[in-house]
């Protein structure tokens, strides 16, 4: 085995000198490359990743030859390179229609969340539109009249970008694809790109923070909308002397117990995202200018949804990349709210397991310690319990609600305050 090594080391060693050589102007030692190769071939299959090296070190009768067709063999995606033009073949007014587009569709979401919500926007978030409107202008600016950019794309030249890889390149930036087909050629501009992106993230963060405030709140309106509506069919049905059945009926095994997570909100996240990557496949894979199979396709929507973005399939075209640019968005938000709903239901699912009769026996304990061992409960200290049992509370909280309803001054006889009262308690009188 060291025998094997030793030789393979010989040949790795042998390709470096013969290329640091050729692009030295140095002469290349003067080795015999057939025999060379002859007695390491027969270790080839010990180690696959040489065998496409047999046909070059045969038939090769220069070394230098056999060190350009390693080069070449070792680096087959950038083979067929498709080179990106200096100017875009869009008309000016249809870049501009796009890169518009994806800069308000980001810029607007601090407002479109709260109309949504029926709320008034914050000044917070006019700050944080704000500044993310100078964030993707100024770079926008930045990166296609100031920065020089250098691409495998680019026929060995530095350059600004154009308006569509400008997007293309910030759509990278926030999303953390970073396929590295676009790289900043200078020092100054490799500083400020990384300075950039930090603030690029910490802005999109917050947009993203809202947006899943904004779902979680969508959730709990939904699920307050079908208990009132139950509780005026329930109201509806004593009024008219029909009992509801017992599915309907609320206990406090209701209240308290853990039902069977459902795993619909899981199944509605991969379908949206089902959709996102199955329309990202049939585009790249149907589009004949980004030369991609199928396969290729799902490999490459599957990486770059993933923020993963390992880069050796990139959209290469100024369709892919107009296309990549938002659904890259898209495609990132989709699996991360997949992501985050397998989460919840794993959480759930644990809670539903481990709800047995000790999960009984401490409530009761917990009910005891509430009425101080009392055979009575009354209906404060049973909403206190369930509140508990619940967890919309915890033990700290419910003493707070306690001293503040006694700094509010009650009435020692009914243990009641005034509407006043709480008031002057809300304005800190």
């Amino acid at each position: 085995m060291v025998s094997k090594m030793s030789q393979l080391m010989v040949l790795v060693c042998y390709v470096a000198t013969v290329t640091h050589a050729k692009h030295s102007q140095e002469p290349a030692a003067d080795v015999d490359t057939k025999a060379l190769y002859e007695s390491v071939v027969p270790f080839v299959p010990y180690y696959p990743a040489f065998a496409p090296f047999e046909s070059i070190w045969l038939e090769a009768e220069d070394p230098d030859d056999v060190a350009e067709q390693v080069r070449g063999a070792q680096a087959p995606m950038t083979a067929n390179t498709i080179h990106w033009k200096s100017k875009s073949d869009l008309p000016p007014a249809l870049q501009y229609l796009f890169a518009g587009s994806w800069v308000l569709m980001l810029c607007s979401m601090p407002f479109i969340i709260p109309l949504v919500d029926r709320n008034p926007v914050t000044r917070t978030q006019v700050v944080v539109g704000a500044s993310m409107l100078v964030v993707l202008l100024g770079g926008f600016y930045l990166f296609t009249n100031i920065i020089l950019f250098q691409s495998v794309h680019f026929e060995e030249e530095i350059r600004p970008l154009t308006v569509v890889e400008c997007i293309y390149f910030m759509s990278q930036v926030i999303t953390t694809v970073g396929y590295g087909d676009v790289t900043p050629a200078k020092i100054r501009g490799q500083v400020f790109v990384g300075l950039y992106v930090i603030g690029a993230l910490f802005i999109i963060a917050m947009v993203m923070s809202e947006l899943t405030d904004h779902l979680v709140l969508m959730a709990q309106q939904y699920k307050h909308r079908l208990a009132k509506e139950a509780a005026a069919k329930a109201k509806q049905d004593a009024a008219n002397g029909r009992r509801p059945p017992p599915s309907q009926t609320k206990t406090v095994k209701h209240l308290v117990g853990v039902p069977k997570p459902s795993v619909q909100g899981l199944l509605t996240a991969l379908a949206v995202f089902a959709i996102i990557d199955i329309c990202w496949i049939a585009f790249f894979s149907l589009n004949e200018k980004e030369d991609k199979t199928t396969f290729q396709s799902l490999y490459m929507s599957v990486i770059t949804l993933s923020s993963v973005g390992f880069g050796f399939f990139t959209p290469v075209t100024e369709a892919g990349m107009v296309f990549g640019a938002f659904f890259m968005l898209f495609g990132c938000a989709a699996l991360v709210n997949v992501i985050t709903a397998f989460c919840e239901l794993v959480v759930k699912l644990n809670e539903w397991e481990r709800f047995s009769e000790d999960h009984t026996a401490e409530a009761l304990s917990s009910l005891r310690k509430l009425t101080g061992g009392s055979a009575v409960v009354t209906e404060s200290q049973f909403i206190e319990f369930t509140l508990l049992q619940m967890q919309l509370v915890n033990e700290e909280q419910l003493q707070d609600i306690r001293q503040a309803f006694l700094n509010c001054k009650p009435d020692p006889a009914k243990r009641s305050v005034s509407p006043a009262a709480v008031k002057d308690s809300i304005l800190g009188r």
